[in-house]
């Protein structure tokens, strides 16, 4: 795990429906300021590229409980032609993609109990997370691209919710996860598009979700997932449904004789 606090998390005050930006131009440029001053800070850390800074606030549509706001980069492909001439990886992260979104609507329309312990792995921008805390309970949204845990932290202030951010790559370090779980409802969109993390799953999600708890699992249908779920079903109950043409939401609950 890499983290500017190693291991701890950090507390924010903090396809679909889009609406216009909620924010006044003033308002847009100080989240810009904001932006620039918490990513890439590290010691030697090279300047965030101009297209990560230059961000849109968006409201998206989930249903019951109202629209989430994220923030999110105004030209993903500019982003992405910028960090690739920096060496960087590709920044997924950085876009509202269906999986995500159909997760935070699933939680909307079931939210999870007031002052249950919740974990997101790969938040990205945090919409499912965003959800959760909006229905009272205890959320930990991670992701291991230190940007995405500050645009998630920025997302959870403007829609005046409460929960911890922690930069965590989930298929590398889950034991500090493990640590610190197990979790009531752990939460993943479209996290299973690599074999590592599909090994990564198998091993670390049975000891993530507490007995009685459930994972909820928003996938647009990846191989890497059926993997995942057919070896699941040694641990969990599996039940499936589809979202809409592209995601199918998978809920996966402890067998009573499961240990975490």
């Amino acid at each position: 795990m890499r983290s500017r606090r190693p291991c701890t998390p950090r507390r924010s005050a903090s396809c679909a429906t889009r609406r216009p930006s909620p924010l006044a131009s003033d308002a847009l440029s100080a989240l810009r300021a904001s932006l620039g001053e918490r990513l890439r800070t590290g010691a030697g850390a090279a300047p965030p590229p101009p297209a990560l800074l230059d961000v849109v606030v968006q409201r998206f549509e989930v249903g019951r409980g109202g629209d989430v706001v994220l923030v999110l980069p105004a030209d993903w492909e500019q982003l992405r032609h910028e960090e690739g001439a920096a060496g960087a990886p590709v920044p997924y992260w950085a876009r509202p993609w269906p999986s995500g979104l159909a997760l935070a609507r699933a939680l909307a329309a079931d939210p999870p109990a007031s002052g249950i312990r919740v974990l997101e792995l790969g938040c990205g921008l945090g919409a499912p997370s965003i959800v959760a805390a909006r229905a009272g309970a205890r959320v930990l949204a991670t992701d291991g691209h230190p940007d995405a845990v500050v645009f998630a932290a920025h997302a959870l202030a403007l829609n005046a919710v409460v929960a911890d951010v922690a930069e965590v790559d989930w298929g590398a370090h889950g034991e500090a996860l493990a640590a610190l779980g197990p979790f009531d409802l752990v939460l993943a969109a479209d996290v299973l598009y690599t074999e590592a993390n599909v090994r990564a799953a198998l091993a670390l999600w049975p000891r993530l979700v507490a007995p009685g708890g459930e994972l909820r699992l928003a996938d647009p249908r990846r191989a890497g997932a059926r993997d995942v779920l057919a070896a699941a079903r040694a641990t969990f109950a599996l039940e499936s449904e589809d979202r809409d043409a592209a995601v199918v939401l998978h809920r996966l609950r402890p067998h009573a004789c499961a240990a975490p």
